[in-house]
């Protein structure tokens, strides 16, 4: 299943920065937070596996200097450290603390935010790359 939650991601950037698989709902945003870990290393083995260079997309899409080692591990958990990556936490928890849990599932799909087929085309085309471009976004709001 795919989390997703209009409240939680009210605009496109912020979808395609915190929507994650999960097979429940979140309760918390720290689950949500462990899962964004475990997404981002997830996107960093695929780009390896594609023949891409994830330190090279960090530096050129974030801007900084990449000063990790050379495992999966190392290279996700760098960006998960970056500033614009604990700014977009820091937004994401502010979300789940004005979250409101009384509104219908509906809600969270027709009228107030992405349709189903939205949600699933979001998703299926996330990349590492256009993952860290919306990252780098985000820095510039």
């Amino acid at each position: 299943m795919i989390y997703y939650n209009n409240q939680l991601m009210p605009d496109d950037l912020s979808a395609r920065l915190f929507m994650v698989s999960n097979t429940d709902d979140f309760e918390k945003f720290e689950d949500h937070e462990a899962a964004l870990h475990f997404y981002i290393q997830t996107l960093t083995e695929q780009s390896l596996n594609e023949g891409e260079n994830p330190k090279a997309l960090i530096e050129d899409y974030l801007g900084i200097t990449y000063t990790e080692g050379n495992s999966i591990e190392e290279m996700s958990n760098f960006v998960i450290h970056t500033d614009v990556m604990q700014s977009a936490f820091a937004r994401l928890k502010e979300n789940w603390y004005l979250k409101e849990d009384n509104l219908g599932k509906d809600t969270l799909f027709f009228g107030r935010g992405m349709s189903q087929e939205e949600i699933l085309t979001t998703y299926s085309t996330t990349t590492l790359r256009n993952y860290l471009e919306t990252l780098s976004s985000f820095n510039n709001e």
